[in-house]
C-alpha cells in the first residue's frame, strides 16, 4: 500500500528565548537544550522540511519571544508553523508579521468565536487552529480554560472554511504513550481538513501507524530531545 508523505514537525519550545522540553511525565520539570538557534540548526542540517515554534512564555502568560521568533523564522530556509497563546488581535499581527508559512491560532481562541471565524476568512490557508482536548472536551492548555464541545465547534470552523487542525490529547502530551488514534479518528469524521497530531509520539512505528492513518503531518518534540526516536529514521519513516 502506497501512503502520502507526511509532514514531520520537531518542535522547539522557547521559554526565556532558549529551548526547553518537559522531561517529566507530569511536565513539572523543564530541561533546557540550548538557543533556539542552535536546535534549529540542527534539525535543518539533518534535512528537516519543517520546524514547530512555540512561544511557552505567550502562550503561559509568563512573558513573549516574538522578535525572536520572527528572527528565527526569517533565517532558515525551511517552513516554519509558529505557535503559542496566539488567541486576539495582537499576537495574532505579531505573528503575521514574521514569514511563518503556518500560524496555529491556540484553542483559547475559541472563546471568541466571531473573531477566530472572521481571522479564518481574512487568512485562509495560513491560519490553523489548535484542538487542545481533555477527557474529551476542548481545554486551552496555557490558562486550562475549558471551551467547550469538540465536535460543535470543529463543525463551526470547518464550515468557515477552516483548512488544518492541530489535535492533541492534553492528557499523553510529553508521555510518550502513543498518539491517541481515538481522538484522531473523531475529529477526521467531522471535518475534511487537514489534521496535524501532536504529542504521544514514542517510537517509529507510531509514526508508521499515523501515515497509514491519513494524517497530514504530525509534530514530535519530547521523543527527539531524549534520543528516544532517531531524527533522520523519522524523515525517512514520513516521506519516503
Amino acid at each position: 500500500m502506497t501512503t502520502s508523505p507526511m509532514h514531520l514537525l520537531p518542535a522547539v519550545d522557547i521559554k526565556a528565548g532558549a529551548v526547553f522540553q518537559n522531561t517529566d511525565s507530569d511536565r513539572k520539570v523543564s530541561e533546557f537544550f540550548g538557543s533556539p538557534a542552535e536546535v534549529i540548526t540542527s534539525f535543518v542540517n539533518f534535512g528537516s522540511k519543517w520546524i514547530h515554534l512555540v512561544d511557552l512564555d505567550t502562550a503561559y502568560g509568563t512573558g513573549e519571544n516574538s522578535q525572536l521568533i520572527n528572527n528565527l523564522v526569517g533565517s532558515y530556509q525551511v517552513n516554519f508553523q509558529v505557535s503559542g497563546g496566539i488567541s486576539n488581535s495582537f499576537t495574532l499581527e505579531r505573528a503575521l508579521k514574521s514569514k511563518a508559512k503556518w500560524i496555529n491560532l491556540s484553542t483559547a481562541c475559541l472563546m471568541d468565536i466571531e473573531w477566530t471565524l472572521d481571522q479564518i476568512k481574512a487568512h485562509s490557508g495560513r491560519i490553523g487552529i489548535s484542538l487542545d482536548v481533555l477527557n474529551g472536551v476542548l481545554t486551552a492548555r496555557g490558562s486550562n480554560t475549558v471551551v467547550g464541545d469538540l465536535q460543535t465547534y470543529v463543525e463551526i470552523l470547518s464550515k468557515a472554511g477552516c483548512t488544518r487542525f492541530v489535535v492533541t490529547d492534553n492528557s499523553t502530551d510529553g508521555k510518550m504513550s502513543g498518539p491517541n488514534f481515538d481522538l484522531l479518528t473523531q475529529v477526521s469524521k467531522i471535518t475534511k481538513a487537514e489534521i496535524i497530531s501532536s504529542g504521544g509520539v514514542s517510537d517509529l512505528s507510531d509514526l508508521v501507524k499515523l501515515r497509514e492513518f491519513g494524517i497530514a503531518g504530525v509534530i514530535v518534540g519530547k521523543a527527539f530531545y531524549t534520543g528516544q526516536i532517531n531524527f533522520k529514521a523519522a524523515l525517512d519513516t514520513c516521506y519516503k
